[in-house]
């Protein structure tokens, strides 16, 4: 069976918000860009796909990067070819440079290219980027990729890989207990603490779980109080207050407020879905979400605020003529670009695939290449630019709804990544 390399370039340096407006785009220097092209010609295989890390500043706001991996992927693509799709992973890096946090963040975006990609071999081309980080994606692809690990070294003229073959160890606990959180299977680890010894870390840890259990079931009473008990032991971490404000304003006696927030929460469950892959919970979620966008709408974006009492309604349509009739009449005004967002063809497609599978009205499987083509509108796309492309379309929906999202579930796997650093350095 022909090794299939999935290339794997650091580009030097880190990216800084004022790089990206400059006009000519000037991010990778073009020497660099030669120099992998001459490496991707000479490659034992006439295409595939290309990873190229990059390092950004803090600065960067969720869209932003998103937009910055679009426009660097298309423009590498470009200068590359069209044999090779480019799939830009960006690593934010503050002036203090957290070595742990640097670890965590690579063991997540690895172990997602691990799955992605379950027959490719990691290769790595050495010479570019940060000699740290390079050290730190070295390590994470022979233990994540274990046999499919390689290195393409290249002399100037010719291209040379070199396979490593390595023993297959089994699974220590703490790697199968972090793949779990990266993989925010909450229960499978909560499951795992069952016989580990109580210390403040674990009664931390253990709460956390709970709260993104409870927090993904909807029960945002429980993952409270699950909350308050970790912030006991874990007071002085950001993200927690964060989590703590959006749980609050799941449960706030003002309507509106509420409402909106549960609109934010459901799009912060898609975007966790996105990253797993799993679009069977994703398509749950998104039908859902529109349907709570459209009431949204219905309640609280009427000139003459009054009550709006919800008829049952046969189909989602019927929701849609309700609300066209009130723009029409100028009973509701406001939210012009969600209005048509959730009544575009792209929307629509993509949710005929959950109607057409057994999560829907049927009892077929749910095509993956379908749903993310229908949204996209084209088959000439890849599933990572559709993904990219949705996750853009969603920001700014939700910038139309008045609201930004933001990262707090991935924070707060992170801080669970690193509350289970120091379980193991105290031999836990």
């Amino acid at each position: 069976m022909e090794k299939k390399l999935l290339p794997q370039i650091l580009m030097p340096g880190t990216i800084k918000k004022s790089d990206v407006n400059e006009q000519s785009f000037n991010i990778i220097n073009e020497e660099n860009i030669k120099k992998i092209s001459r490496i991707v010609k000479k490659l034992p295989q006439d295409d595939g796909t290309i990873v190229v890390w990059l390092l950004v500043d803090p600065s960067f706001q969720k869209y932003e990067l998103t937009s910055l991996q679009q426009k660097i992927e298309l423009w590498l693509e470009k200068k590359l070819g069209d044999e090779w799709d480019v799939e830009a992973m960006t690593i934010v890096v503050d002036h203090e440079w957290d070595i742990e946090k640097l670890e965590d963040d690579i063991e997540r975006l690895v172990h997602k290219l691990c799955v992605q990609y379950p027959f490719s071999y990691f290769a790595q081309i050495p010479t570019f980027g940060d000699p740290i980080v390079y050290q730190i994606l070295f390590l994470e692809g022979v233990r994540q990729f274990t046999k499919r690990y390689a290195t393409i070294y290249f002399d100037g003229e010719n291209v040379h890989v070199e396979h490593t073959v390595l023993a297959i160890h089994s699974e220590t606990w703490m790697k199968q207990f972090r793949d779990f959180i990266i993989d925010h299977d909450y229960e499978a680890a909560l499951e795992m603490m069952k016989d580990i010894e109580e210390t403040e870390e674990t009664i931390a840890l253990k709460s956390l779980l709970h709260m993104m259990i409870d927090r993904l079931n909807f029960a945002f009473e429980d993952s409270l109080a699950h909350l308050k008990i970790a912030m006991m032991y874990l007071s002085d971490e950001d993200v927690l207050l964060e989590t703590k404000k959006n749980l609050e304003l799941l449960l706030d006696k003002n309507m509106k407020k509420r409402d909106l927030a549960r609109i934010v929460e459901l799009y912060r469950h898609i975007d966790m879905y996105l990253d797993m892959d799993d679009v069977i919970s994703l398509l749950i979620r998104f039908y859902r979400v529109r349907e709570a966008i459209l009431f949204y709408l219905l309640q609280h974006a009427q000139t003459i605020p009054y009550t709006v009492e919800f008829a049952k309604k046969s189909t989602i349509y019927e929701v849609f003529d309700e609300l066209e009739e009130k723009y029409s009449n100028w009973e509701i005004d406001g939210y012009y670009g969600a209005y048509f967002y959730l009544k575009s063809a792209n929307v629509a497609g993509a949710l005929n695939v959950r109607n057409h599978s057994f999560i829907g009205h049927s009892r077929n499987k749910v095509d993956v290449k379908t749903l993310w083509n229908s949204y996209f509108g084209t088959s000439r796309t890849t599933y990572t630019k559709a993904k990219r492309r949705f996750i853009m379309d969603t920001m700014i929906m939700l910038r139309d709804l008045g609201v930004m999202p933001d990262e707090n579930i991935m924070d707060i796997n992170r801080l669970l990544l690193q509350l289970s650093r120091k379980i193991v350095l105290k031999g836990k």
